[in-house]
């Protein structure tokens, strides 16, 4: 598989991708298949934004790394493949990140997963590849992480994501992995060139028992240290996978480490393997799957030739003891008309509604106007906010609840063709959700007294 077939391939299939529950300002493929976000990064002028691309299918495959940049992270520009299994050591290029060089402000390094499997032998090495244009990748030849420095603390069979932090001019590099009791752990090496690695030290967690630890990503957020990840549970039988972040202290350089919480990401149905970035206006962004292992692959099984997309991108804080997540101010620039939302008025299915902050019990609807018994509910009992989406046929969704309770709340919700993502608080929690209903626009369903408290804005393209 090389890189040459791959974009050619996509050129000439993408004509017959199916746009029914195509997005508007969410990231997604021209063509194939879309999982978790890699190389989230700002350089020479643009973000860039890689991801885990089958572009044979829609269906996961052999992974190539897909690559897309923007200007704003609202409208997103496709770029040729950057990264295939094209290595001798490889049958998948799985996820990892992406580091601007310290010396060398024109070279970019993604630092990715060679994931070899072959009549029954898994290895996974860490990769590396560089760049001077954004755009074409060359590989070093062998793996920079191999098993040499990764069988003596963790599986060599489970071993990925590299995740590049720079601290005082050394790189280190954080990989997910489990020891021989089915620990998750995070494995640290070091370099003070990128050429020559060694192992520096590993970071794991009770909670982290039976299970595979992976997508890490570390940063430090007004001042508090923060380590996010994803995992498989494999203790359970079904929900396996989840995304949480560790609040504490993480003090690489000197191997001090204290975690005081740990915290769900999002309390959706569709979230996984957050990856965040500092951007050069200083602040910290995360995007992730806005999808889930286990759910219905909808847009594959009705042949529409692309399945996965991201999240809307979102600006992180941490006050008062909390991570706040919040969208991106640029999606302002995209704002249309607003209007005061009334019950059972249709709405366009790209918008962005707020609703004033609210100490009563209510009900918000989003409804397929031609049965109005489909429908995504919104509803608070006066302490716990839900989201259910059991109605929906082409995809039904369990109800989900929040891990915190709240007196009053305000809302932030994000509408776009196929997904909403749900802000309360000024994102104190989240719920992010694939929603497939089969109409041009919902109907809206909602406790009388919202009459007036809910604003719908329309987005709008921009030219």
């Amino acid at each position: 598989m090389t890189l040459l077939e791959a974009n050619n391939l996509i050129q000439k299939e993408k004509k017959k991708v199916v746009d029914t529950y195509r997005l508007v300002f969410h990231a997604m493929p021209e063509f194939g298949w879309m999982n978790d976000p890699n190389g989230f990064v700002y350089y020479q002028g643009k973000y860039h934004v890689f991801y885990q691309h089958h572009p044979y299918n829609s269906v996961w495959g052999p992974m190539h790394w897909g690559h897309m940049t923007t200007d704003d992270l609202v409208k997103f520009t496709p770029q040729p493949i950057a990264l295939a299994p094209d290595q001798s050591d490889e049958t998948g290029c799985f996820s990892g990140g992406a580091i601007v060089d310290r010396k060398d402000p024109k070279k970019l390094h993604l630092f990715y997963t060679k994931h070899f499997d072959h009549n029954g032998e898994l290895i996974e090495t860490q990769g590396m590849a560089s760049s001077t244009d954004g755009i074409h990748f060359f590989k070093v030849p062998k793996p920079i992480i191999d098993q040499s420095i990764i069988k003596p603390y963790g599986s060599v069979q489970d071993n990925r994501d590299p995740y590049p932090v720079l601290i005082h001019g050394v790189y280190y590099i954080l990989v997910g992995t489990k020891d021989q009791d089915q620990v998750g752990k995070f494995l640290i090496y070091k370099s003070l060139d990128l050429k020559k690695f060694e192992f520096h030290d590993s970071i794991s967690h009770d909670s982290l028992k039976n299970c595979m630890a992976e997508c890490p990503g570390l940063l430090t957020l007004d001042g508090q240290d923060i380590l996010i990840y994803s995992a498989v549970d494999h203790n359970k039988s079904a929900n396996k996978n989840y995304s949480k972040y560790m609040i504490g202290t993480f003090n690489i350089e000197n191997k001090q480490y204290h975690i005081d919480k740990i915290e769900s990401f999002d309390s959706g149905h569709h979230f996984y393997a957050p990856q965040a970035t500092k951007d050069h206006l200083g602040r910290t962004l995360v995007i992730a799957w806005m999808e889930m292992w286990g759910h219905k692959n909808v847009t594959h099984e009705y042949n529409h030739h692309w399945s996965g997309a991201l999240t809307f991108p979102r600006e992180l804080k941490f006050q008062n003891g909390k991570l706040l997540q919040f969208p991106i101010e640029e999606i302002k620039h995209y704002r249309g008309v607003s209007n005061s939302l009334r019950n059972e008025q249709l709405i366009p299915k790209s918008v962005d509604i707020e609703m004033d902050s609210i100490n009563m019990p209510f009900y918000l609807h989003f409804a397929n106007p031609s049965n109005k018994v489909e429908s995504f509910k919104i509803t608070y009992d006066g302490f716990k906010v839900s989201v259910d989406g059991m109605s929906i046929e082409l995809d039904p969704l369990e109800n989900k609840h929040s891990v915190r309770s709240y007196n009053e709340i305000s809302l932030r919700i994000l509408v776009d063709t196929s997904s909403i993502e749900i802000f309360v608080n000024s994102g104190e929690e989240t719920f992010t959700s694939r929603v497939f209903m089969d109409c041009q626009e919902y109907q809206i369903f909602c406790s009388p007294y919202l009459n007036g408290h809910v604003h719908s804005i329309h987005m709008e393209e921009k030219s």
